[in-house]
Formats: C-alpha cells, structure tokens, sequence
C-alpha cells in the first residue's frame, strides 16, 4: 500500500512544525536519532483498578449483543487514545503524521499450530459501543484465523492491543518492530479479584518520540473516564 492510499484510507495528515511545541519538535527528533538512542520505547506495567469500571459494564454495557469485558477494555482504551492525540502521531520515513482512523491490531490466543489469530478492527474511532462489540465478537468467532492480514507499513502503525487472561504478571515487555512508528503496545494480564476490588497487570510501551510519561497519565485518566461512564 502506497503511502498516499494509508493517508486517505486511515484519515492521515502532516504534522506541521508550527503546530507542535519547542519540546515536541525537539523530541520527536532526538529520540528517533540512532546517534543520541538506540530504543526510544518507554516500557512500564500498572496495576489497573477496574472495579468501578467492572460495575459500569455489567450494569449498562452488558447487556449490548457480542458484549464482552475484553471488548469493553479495548474499546474504551481505542477512544482515549484518539482523545490524546499524540498518541495518534505515526512517523514513516522520516516525517511525523498525524492519524484519526487507524486500525486496532489485537492477538487472539487460539492454540493449536496456528497460536494466535489477528483481529483487526476497522474504524474504531466511529464505531458506538454496539458496532464495536459485534465486530470484536465476529472477529473472534470467525474461523478463518489468520496471521498478517495487514501489509506491514500498515500493521506497524496500529495500536497495538493484546491480552495474556491467564498471565499474572508484575512486568512484561513487548518486543518492538524493526520499524520505529511511534505506534503504542498496551497488554493486559489476568485480572485478579482480592476482596471487594478488580485488578489487571497492563503492560505499556509508548515511543519517547511521541509520548512520555506526563501524556501517559493523561491517557490512562482518560481511559479510567472513559470506562466508568455510564453513557454510550
């Protein structure tokens, strides 16, 4: 796919450097600089408090056809991170662009040969809660299970979403593709009930370039929002 095709398709434009402040500018090329840093990522794991959330989504999400708790997750992190829009600067080539429409990437452990399946869901960004829990189920339940369904300049570009339900863990960190993107790579763990509270280990990677921990807490307050609000 020709870059002009991944522009129109996934709604995508050049970042002008008068739109950006001083320290925007300066770190998106200082740390994609292979002079000045070899990894740009940032890796950190939190653990998320999903009791309210959890509340909110049995109490009014539910009940919606395909619901899932997962789908609900993913659905609410894909809005935050279109709000912080940062997160949705892609650097290809060289040059920084800003995106309003890309895909969510998220591996579906199903055993077997195959291990993994790719889910991808289109048009995230405009989808209501309805539309993106049916996607998310289709995707889940078609059996057609494949691997590199998109072309790689545009899988490098996707968020990066995944989910290990029946892995603990206290840190976890993704290996990062050859392509330096800017894209973010979130997996959740196994949530974890202890008394009246819901846990979950998330796994963040976010490119330095374009993000830093100041803009990650804004993301995950988002998120947090986004998850405990009873409106869709």
């Amino acid at each position: 796919m020709e870059l002009t095709q991944i522009l129109s398709k996934y709604k995508g434009r050049t970042l002008k450097e008068e739109e950006l402040s001083h320290y925007v500018n300066w770190a998106m090329d200082y740390f994609h600089d292979e002079n000045h840093v070899t990894d740009p990522y940032l890796t950190m794991t939190l653990n998320l408090d999903l009791t309210q959330a959890r509340s909110v989504y049995e109490n009014s999400y539910k009940a919606v056809e395909g619901a899932s708790f997962q789908a609900y997750l993913v659905w609410n992190l894909s809005r935050a991170l279109q709000k912080e829009w940062t997160f949705s600067t892609r650097n290809i080539d060289g040059t920084w662009y800003l995106f309003t429409n890309l895909p969510i990437f998220t591996p579906i452990a199903v055993g077997g040969d195959l291990r993994f399946k790719d889910v991808i869901i289109e048009n995230s960004t405009e989808l209501s809660w309805q539309e993106f829990a049916q996607a998310y189920r289709n995707e889940i339940n078609n059996e057609n299970a494949q691997l590199e369904i998109l072309p790689q300049k545009v899988w490098a570009l996707c968020p990066f979403i995944g989910n290990l339900p029946n892995m603990n863990f206290t840190s976890f960190q993704v290996h990062r593709n050859r392509l330096k993107t800017g894209r973010p790579l979130f997996y959740f763990g196994k949530r974890v009930q202890t008394a009246d509270s819901l846990f979950v280990p998330l796994s963040i990677s976010i490119d330095h370039a374009n993000a830093d921990p100041f803009v990650l807490d804004r993301l995950i307050s988002s998120f947090q929002s986004y998850l405990c609000n009873n409106i869709h």
